[in-house]
């Protein structure tokens, strides 16, 4: 096969792989928080549970990454997505925060094997003119899976109990595993910097070595460079959500409402980021990532003060509008930034690079955890997210004036 015959169908195989993934990952996030405050932990604590996750992840990604690159990406996307099944599945049988801990670094590096590397695998394949849609359209899963997620993780752990997602995402896990076995091919990158489909497990790329194997040098790349700054800032406050919404709302909301308003604003991300991509391809990033940050900012302001306005609305309603701000926003944002990360980046090493740049999603997801739980026991959760709203103002309005050197 060539790069002609149909990239699209490569990209659509690792969508279902991601989305799949995500749909198991999407059935246990919103309820680590409370998982862990079962287990004695107090909102800092909850921080450093999640955060451990991210810092996991933000030692594996590099490394893993330089070596999709030199052996080829289908040989770790199945050791990444078994793995990641199998410590899910271990979740129940914690019994300390300690514990849980541990389970959520194992988590973490094994999930470095999967989205970074499928992402560079869509980076690799798409053709030329078409980055942003191609990227738009693989990180569509994610949301979508995500959406659907804490759904049926909601309604799980309220008729079946807590425990039983993590034994559902487990399974999914398997599920993503024997997909990706049986139907992904691989790619051998040739040396002109063209690729072939193979059906080999380990492929390993025969061009020259430009990076050393923890190299930091894609940061001289200013769209590279730009973007992880505005993407790490980003997931710094967007940790907030993913943290600690289920505490947050507890007093309004039940497991399985939570599920339904999570569910309901990754669809909107997942039903809008192909459109945004193409937007992207068409006009660049400026004004769908400074606007989708700005956006995003009053959809958080809004949440963390939603039980003060409107008062003849009812809290469900006003929550998912905040929420609804925050995933628009998000769709706009997501595959402009992500494109131009990748924009400059040698079809040889966009492993490295994607294994480089998701590392400011890791490192913002560990500080906003850890230093948005400090925050949130100093200060209270809707105080938290006042500051959140802050930081991604100032985020936008230095993605505004960072870029427009790049888009003139």
């Amino acid at each position: 096969m060539n790069r002609e015959l149909n990239p699209k169908e490569t990209v659509i195989i690792l969508w279902f792989i991601s989305f799949i993934t995500m749909l198991g990952i999407g059935l246990i996030a919103p309820l680590i928080s409370k998982y862990a405050q079962l287990l004695g932990a107090s909102n800092f604590e909850i921080g450093i549970v999640f955060g451990s996750f991210a810092l996991a992840r933000t030692f594996a990604q590099i490394p893993v990454g330089y070596l999709s690159d030199r052996y080829g990406k289908k040989i770790f996307l199945l050791l990444g997505i078994f793995f990641y099944g199998f410590f899910t599945i271990l979740y129940p049988f914690a019994n300390s925060v300690i514990h849980l801990i541990v389970l959520r670094i194992l988590n973490g590096i094994s999930s470095s094997f999967i989205n970074p590397v499928a992402g560079a695998y869509v980076a690799t394949v798409a053709p030329r003119g078409k980055l942003g849609e191609y990227i738009g359209l693989f990180n569509s899963a994610l949301p979508l899976g995500f959406s659907l997620g804490p759904l049926l993780g909601g309604i799980m752990a309220r008729f079946y109990g807590i425990e039983a997602p993590f034994y559902f995402c487990g399974i999914l896990s398997f599920i993503s595993f024997f997909i990706c076995l049986f139907k992904l091919k691989n790619i051998e990158i040739k040396r002109d910097g063209s690729f072939r489909y193979v059906s080999k497990l380990i492929v390993k790329y025969r061009g020259p070595l430009k990076r050393r194997f923890f190299s930091l040098e894609f940061l001289r790349d200013r769209h590279f460079r730009s973007a992880f700054i505005i993407n790490m800032a980003y997931y710094v406050v967007n940790t907030g959500i993913i943290a600690y919404l289920v505490v947050y709302v507890s007093d309004y909301l039940g497991l399985d409402q939570v599920g339904i308003l999570i569910a309901s604003t990754n669809l909107t991300m997942g039903a809008l980021q192909r459109k945004f991509g193409e937007i992207y391809d068409r006009t660049g990033g400026t004004l769908l990532i400074c606007g989708g940050l700005l956006l995003s900012a009053l959809g958080l302001y809004l949440l963390s003060i939603f039980p003060q306005y409107l008062t003849t609305v009812s809290p469900i309603l006003k929550i998912f509008s905040a929420l609804e701000l925050v995933a628009i926003g998000g769709s706009m944002y997501l595959p402009a930034v992500n494109a131009l990360a990748m924009k400059g980046i040698d079809i040889g090493e966009k492993g490295a690079a994607m294994g480089l740049f998701t590392t400011s999603l890791n490192i913002g997801m560990f500080l906003g955890a850890v230093v948005l739980g400090y925050l949130a026991d100093l200060f209270g959760l809707s105080n938290m997210y006042k500051i959140s709203s802050l930081i991604l103002t100032a985020v936008g309005l230095y993605s505004y004036f960072s870029m427009r050197l790049f888009y003139r």
